[in-house]
């Protein structure tokens, strides 16, 4: 019998979610492992004009906020992606201009209840980042810092940021809806489809399945991974971009990425000026996370899985696009198969970045990215960095797709027995 919610480890939410995951997937194909057979940047060539743009950010939950509770945005970044979002707006329309946040909306923990004393900060935090995706439509993700790092108050922190954030819908919406594992998915434009998964709300619904469908629709974990599957065989027509907090291919430290510095002077990954030398005591600590102390490395057992899972709901060719946060960097990744996994998760802060087999680029900025649709279906990424604390601009541009797919609705339906 599992614990009760409030007693459970930082790690278990994913753990019990991924034994149960590998039942369902324990007789599937093998996964194909992500390598080699990166590109060169190649921008789209069309003739069609563009019809949308969806903006990319993750990890915002430690913008700049004036001294004063004021509406003000402060943040350089923040305030150059409110300038792009409203040129977009006023090219194609608020309705044709999107901005997806990819998690880690408050750090450190979340939202608290009503009544905390740190409430107002973790509400100016979401409310900055509101103003910067103003006029056009914003789709928020959680991450593990908005599950309270997983911890035992993450259930009610999801909650809680789901409820402020629903006093600005329609406009801004969660996807999944917060605290539900999903999956779920947002259209944009005729030619792109969103679909969203949670996979600490996925481990949440397998240990307390009665609670989770009270807030969230009544599913299984298997259920959950059936329809995840079934999300790829009817894309109707739409590239399908995968988008989550975690990473599934990430160059930095939480893909085991570590330098000389980590082994030399570890204590700068914490604090940017302790260059304090210490030698071979300083290994354990990248020596451990690359073992998969953490959770929230890819290194991590019960992270291997949930990826696993994934692969293992995909088709060869959808999604054509995996995004997420997590990793406090930019990166363009592509795997043997042709799909690209984009990291966008330096929107309040960064980490250092190394350049992988499967690296197109990779940099640690402040920034964030941009995908254009166009009106023949051609999918492009657009990586804007704020090298000078001041502008952002185009670093790296790549062409995704050069058109919709071929229809794959007459694929057999997978569903649970």
């Amino acid at each position: 019998m599992l614990e009760k919610f409030r007693s459970v480890g930082r790690s278990s939410f994913l753990t019990t979610a991924s034994l149960s995951v590998a039942l369902v997937w324990g007789c599937s194909s093998p996964v194909v492992t992500p390598t080699g057979a990166p590109l060169s940047p190649e921008a789209c060539v069309v003739d069609a004009p563009q019809s949308d743009a969806i903006f990319l950010i993750g990890d915002t939950g430690a913008p700049e906020l004036p001294w004063e509770d004021t509406a003000e945005l402060v943040d350089p970044v923040l305030l150059n992606l409110h300038d792009d979002v409203r040129e977009y707006v006023a090219r194609l329309g608020k309705q044709r201009v999107a901005v997806v946040f990819l998690g880690d909306n408050v750090y450190w923990d979340g939202v608290p209840p009503d009544g905390h004393r740190k409430r107002r900060r973790a509400e100016r935090i979401l409310e900055a980042q509101i103003a910067a995706s103003d006029p056009a439509r914003a789709v928020f993700v959680l991450g593990n810092h908005d599950w309270d790092v997983e911890g035992p108050e993450g259930w009610d922190r999801a909650l809680a940021q789901r409820g402020f954030l629903q006093k600005f819908a329609p406009r801004v919406m969660m996807r999944p809806v917060a605290g539900c594992a999903g999956p779920d998915h947002v259209d944009i434009g005729e030619y792109l489809r969103f679909v969203f998964l949670d996979p600490i709300g996925l481990g949440h619904l397998h240990d307390h399945p009665d609670q989770h469908k009270q807030y969230c629709p009544d599913r299984t974990v298997e259920e959950a991974v059936f329809d995840l599957a079934a999300e790829f065989d009817h894309p109707e027509g739409r590239n399908v971009v995968l988008a989550l907090h975690h990473p599934l291919i990430t160059a930095g430290p939480h893909g085991g990425h570590f330098t000389w510095r980590q082994h030399i002077f570890p204590l700068t990954d914490f604090w940017p000026w302790a260059w304090f030398p210490l030698p071979v005591i300083g290994s354990i600590y990248p020596v451990s996370r690359q073992l998969g102390i953490t959770s929230t490395d890819m290194s991590d057992k019960v992270y291997q899985r949930i990826i696993t899972t994934i692969y293992r709901a995909t088709r060869p060719d959808v999604p054509a696009v995996f995004v997420a946060g997590h990793e406090h960097s930019l990166q363009v990744h592509r795997d043997i198969l042709g799909a690209y996994y984009l990291v966008s998760g330096s929107g309040s802060q960064t980490s250092r970045v190394v350049r992988a087999d499967t690296s197109m680029f990779a940099e640690a900025t402040k920034g964030y990215m941009r995908l254009d649709v166009y009106d023949d279906g051609a999918l492009e990424i657009d990586v804007l960095a704020l090298r000078d604390r001041k502008h952002a601009e185009s670093v790296f541009s790549h062409c995704l797709a050069t058109g919709p797919p071929s229809d794959r609705r007459g694929r057999r339906e997978m569903r649970p027995e």
